[in-house]
């Protein structure tokens, strides 16, 4: 029984116990927390993010293995990530099934890694693995990621829509739905489709979605222009989601230069952030090189 990090409700969870040595827990708490922390402590956790997200996710396992037979209540609403990463502790801790084929935090991490060494199918099997072996299929949004460099559209497109359905504050997810979307029906199609999520209270995030969504997108262009050149890691996702979105539009020279942008920016550079190694695939795949930045 644990207090969800805004609401302090209590909720009690489902759970189905594997058989693991400490040594075991341990390996797979860690490999849960540097996947989930950056959905707490933001997408570049450091690793006092992991060392947080190891403790919570040993607790939370101690805690379910004296508290197995009772129901879950998850309600409230929460800002961007916490409730979402929150609950993948509390499943990752508890749901592994005991006939798993390997173990499910690893192989997400090996599918990680590879996708960080540009093999991205790879890293698709390896996530499928996962999913296999007892990850919540629907939180995979790492696959979801790797789909859209394979050019598997409409895959990549129920990935990340089955994600926004369990987390409705999610608001990369929704773009990249619309990213993969605007690759099969075109981008006015896809705008029109984009799903609606809460609110993100990060200022880049808030103007991406806008921008995405139609608003305005003169106004949004130049607000994320503007924090571009503000520096630090509101320049590199301002500079991915303008890059992105010109290659939904299809003008690949914009694309070109914003997605260059995003991977020589600072952040873009020194982060751990597993997006800035999305950003260096992209360029990889697309075979870009050097350009006037």
């Amino acid at each position: 029984q644990i207090p969800t990090p805004d609401t302090m409700d209590f909720v009690w969870l489902p759970v189905r116990l594997p058989v693991l040595s400490i040594p075991a827990v341990v390996a797979g708490a860690r490999a849960r927390a540097v996947e989930t922390a950056p959905r707490f402590f933001g997408r570049g956790a450091s690793g006092f993010g992991v060392a947080a997200a190891v403790s919570v996710g040993l607790m939370h396992r101690s805690n379910c293995r004296r508290r197995s037979g009772r129901q879950a209540g998850l309600n409230g609403h929460s800002p961007q990530g916490r409730r979402s990463w929150l609950q993948m502790v509390m499943l990752g801790g508890c749901a592994a099934p005991a006939e798993a084929k390997g173990n499910p935090f690893v192989l997400l991490q090996d599918g990680m890694n590879a996708f960080r060494d540009y093999r991205v199918d790879d890293s698709i099997k390896l996530f499928d693995e996962a999913a296999e072996s007892g990850y919540p299929k629907a939180r995979l949004w790492q696959r979801g990621l790797s789909l859209y460099y394979a050019e598997r559209f409409d895959d990549g497109t129920q990935q990340f829509r089955k994600d926004v359905e369990m987390n409705p504050n999610d608001t990369e997810e929704s773009v990249w739905a619309f990213l993969c979307e605007a690759q099969t029906v075109g981008f006015e199609q896809a705008r029109k489709q984009l799903m609606k999520v809460g609110f993100d209270p990060r200022p880049v995030m808030g103007s991406v979605y806008a921008l995405y969504r139609g608003d305005d997108d003169a106004k949004y262009i130049d607000i994320l222009e503007g924090l571009y050149k503000k520096g630090g890691s509101d320049a590199f996702y301002a500079s991915l989601y303008l890059g992105l979105y010109y290659e939904a539009k299809a003008d690949k020279e914009n694309a070109k230069l914003w997605l260059l942008r995003s991977v020589d920016s600072n952040y873009g550079k020194s982060s751990n952030d597993y997006m800035t190694d999305l950003a260096r695939v992209h360029v990889s795949r697309r075979q870009w090189r050097n350009a006037e930045l």
